[in-house]
């Protein structure tokens, strides 16, 4: 069995953390390699962990989402060891290392596979997401115009702070903090959230998972993915999201019950 480390090198003990973990899968005679930022991660899993049994992350759910970008092309499963405040995806804690490796050496887990959503602009690929495409207005003092539509049917003209595009995995997320529902993970929908509308009328949106959400720009702003900037938006840009292809791919050791998990760490 071959693991990657990936962590957040702006934690706090990051580092030392990684090298521990390390030894102690070593002393269990599992071979290892490490990577400390997100360029390396992709020449580790082109290279030598390009058989990797999964990914250990250390750090929050930032660190996660950057390892699923890297990894879920590969069908490379992700473990989430939690160093930071929420670890909402994250598996086990800092302590829980040990426990953990004996259990994958046992094959006592699953693999869990959230969808994603992919992403173009005028016909040209963006990426795939985790949680959510959104697109932010580009100054404070300005508002975000677009014209909405889901499969081709109209919504209508959009006038806010931004919208968000999410999935199921997403919802407790972004999507959750701009008013939008929290989903059962095992529904497989698209989520549509406007942020800080200006009209009653605009309302969040459950569309179907086969759906195409799309939204034509009327002024500058900015596209992300999940947390992370992607270009800038200008008048006439079509943005469309639709359900990837791929999923990701999370091992567990316990059975998730999400609502618990939303009591527990976003109280």
């Amino acid at each position: 069995m071959k693991l990657v480390f990936f962590t957040n090198p702006n934690k706090p003990r990051a580092r030392e953390l990684m090298t521990e973990l390390a030894q102690t899968a070593r002393k269990a005679g599992v071979e290892c390699v490490s990577a400390a930022d997100d360029d390396e991660l992709c020449r580790v899993l082109a290279g030598p962990g390009r058989d990797a049994f999964c990914v250990v992350t250390l750090g929050g759910d930032g660190t996660i989402l950057r390892a699923v970008s890297a990894a879920s092309p590969l069908g490379i499963p992700v473990l989430g060891v939690n160093m930071g405040r929420v670890g909402f995806f994250s598996e086990i804690g800092t302590d829980g290392f040990e426990a953990a490796l004996s259990k994958l050496s046992r094959g006592d887990y699953t693999v869990e596979h959230p969808s994603m959503l992919a992403c173009t602009v005028n016909g040209e690929p963006c990426g795939e997401c985790l949680n959510d495409f959104a697109v932010h207005r580009q100054e404070l003092s300005s508002i975000t115009q677009l014209e909405l539509a889901v499969d081709g049917d109209e919504i209508g003209d959009v006038m806010a702070d931004g919208l968000i595009v999410a999935t199921p995995s997403g919802s407790t997320a972004y999507t959750m903090s701009a008013g939008g529902p929290v989903v059962a993970p095992r529904l497989d929908c698209i989520l549509v959230t406007p942020i800080c509308p200006h009209s009653l009328t605009v309302r969040p949106i459950v569309a179907g998972a086969d759906s195409a959400v799309t939204a034509v720009i009327k002024c500058d702003c900015r596209l992300s993915r999940d947390g992370q900037n992607v270009r800038v938006l200008h008048a006439g840009d079509k943005v469309t999201v639709e359900k990837s292809r791929r999923t990701a791919h999370f091992i567990r050791l316990e059975k998730r019950n999400v609502f618990r998990l939303i009591r527990e760490k976003l109280k």
